[in-house]
């Protein structure tokens, strides 16, 4: 089953941007926490996260975008559309993943296994395939492609949090898509 934005949603998105998520069985296990959920997503300001994390979730500015839920498997699409014309382009994602599995005095114990939490970009009916970022700290993705005549595609990036983790978190700013050719 997949869902998406509409009217009945209170999703925080940054503008011009639609998010996709699987609600239903992950295919990773057959307990009953083994189901995707509807992941939350906020626009989150500098006077919303302490001092020492913003240097931590925001790349660029004063915003990041956070879309997470807690003790839930997350699989989710944040995705625009885009007018291009012939070239190569690079789309460049920045993420910070919070894949964490639970807490010990206070501190974040981040998942063990590395397919815990996956990326993946997409590019009209293509993109790449899951990488597997470092979690707790920041990641700079990247992904090539060309268009052979001008179109409007869609692009953007797939995540999942494949367990119900304390916290499937993904912090995430500062896109860019170039031409490099």
């Amino acid at each position: 089953m997949r869902g998406s934005l509409d009217d009945s949603f209170n999703l925080q998105l940054p503008n011009g941007w639609r998010i996709e998520w699987d609600e239903g069985n992950t295919g990773y296990g057959s307990q009953p926490w083994d189901v995707y959920v509807r992941p939350e997503a906020r626009v989150l300001s500098t006077s919303f996260l302490p001092p020492n994390e913003h240097g931590l979730f925001i790349w660029d500015g004063t915003h990041t975008v956070k879309i997470f839920k807690g003790s839930g498997a997350v699989s989710f699409r944040l995705l625009t559309d885009v007018t291009l014309q012939p070239g190569t382009y690079v789309f460049e994602a920045n993420v910070f993943p919070d894949m964490v599995s639970g807490y010990s005095g206070g501190q974040k114990q981040y998942a063990s296994d590395p397919s815990a939490g996956e990326v993946r970009f997409i590019v009209g009916g293509g993109g790449s395939g899951w990488l597997q970022p470092a979690f707790g700290q920041r990641n700079t993705l990247r992904h090539s492609f060309t268009i052979s005549t001008p179109t409007t595609v869609t692009v953007g990036v797939a995540m999942r949090g494949r367990y119900a983790l304390a916290n499937n978190g993904f912090f995430m700013d500062a896109w860019s898509l170039r031409r490099s050719s």
